[in-house]
């Protein structure tokens, strides 16, 4: 809430037959529960600074291909063993 809204909040309560300090009393009380609230703009910056650090579609493809391959040596280098196993 900035200062101009605080100041017409203020006067509109006194115009209603509230005394001065009754009005900035709620002016302040609503001040000091707003005031620790996310206002949109840091709600989107925090969506952006995420969406910056997610994985795209093509880094999880590459991901993958180079899983694959690591399994494919991983098995490749198992053959040579088992055949030996099996031939026992």
């Amino acid at each position: 809430m900035e200062a101009e809204d605080i100041l017409t909040a203020t006067h509109k309560l006194e115009e209603s037959g509230m005394t001065r300090s009754q009005s900035e009393a709620i002016a302040k009380t609503i001040v000091a529960a707003v005031e620790p609230l996310a206002t949109k703009a840091d709600l989107e910056s925090s969506i952006d600074s995420l969406k910056e650090q997610m994985a795209t579609k093509a880094d999880l493809d590459s991901g993958l291909k180079s899983l694959k391959i690591w399994f494919l040596i991983i098995l490749l280098g198992l053959v040579g063993p088992l055949l030996a196993i099996a031939a026992l």
